[in-house]
């Protein structure tokens, strides 16, 4: 009961719908898509620059963290008010909505790095590998998530700028991170903030739109 209590302090109760669309959308999109997407051509969107970058182990530890700043930069947005906390989240939906129906229409892959290393990075590398098919890359749904995070810190109302530093310094490295270990190219970085920008832009003209009807 007291967990629950904590629950709701921690979450506002007009941010707990939304959250759980978004939720339900990114499982639908990362895990179902592929399913229908298996037997079709998949296209590989790598440049010059993909072959340029090193393959560099020890950035699986930003990747991996990206899921924790995922998980407090949207509790956050989620605190700052009802408007701004819905513009954002609904933007998240409407940009991951868009990344469904790339995926479904342009799917992706790509040629992942040899791990030749028996350290502890490389195994993680691995072990992501192994459990992340090289499919659904453009746009890279980690840079897009990260990103979020960061636009939605930059509203200086809600977040010091402690917190926007370091969810700016974060989403860099996770960006960087994506690149790094061979799991996503620099285009599907690049579509990632457009997707983001848009879902954005189509979010805040729906509620402007939505918040003149009702005065």
């Amino acid at each position: 009961m007291m967990n629950l209590k904590k629950l709701r302090k921690l979450i506002p109760k007009y941010a707990v719908v939304p959250i759980v669309v978004m939720i339900a959308v990114n499982f639908f999109t990362f895990f179902i898509t592929p399913v229908w997407t298996n037997q079709l051509h998949h296209y590989c969107m790598e440049i010059t620059l993909d072959k340029m970058l090193p393959f560099v182990p020890v950035f699986i530890v930003p990747y991996i963290l990206a899921y924790v700043q995922w998980v407090v930069g949207f509790i956050g947005i989620a605190r700052t008010g009802e408007d701004y906390c819905k513009r954002f989240i609904y933007g998240e939906i409407t940009a991951k909505t868009i990344v469904c129906v790339i995926f479904f229409l342009m799917p992706t892959t790509m040629e992942r790095a040899v791990i030749e290393g028996n350290d502890v990075f490389s195994g993680m590398v691995a072990l992501i590998y192994s459990i992340d098919a090289p499919v659904n890359l453009f746009p890279s749904i980690h840079c897009l998530e990260s990103w979020f995070c960061f636009r939605g810190s930059l509203n200086r109302r809600y977040f010091s700028r402690t917190w926007t530093i370091a969810m700016g310094v974060m989403t860099v490295l996770v960006f960087l991170s994506t690149v790094l270990i061979k799991q996503h190219l620099v285009v599907d970085m690049i579509g990632a903030v457009a997707v983001a920008e848009i879902g954005l832009f189509v979010s805040g003209k729906l509620r402007t739109e939505q918040n003149r009807k009702m005065c």
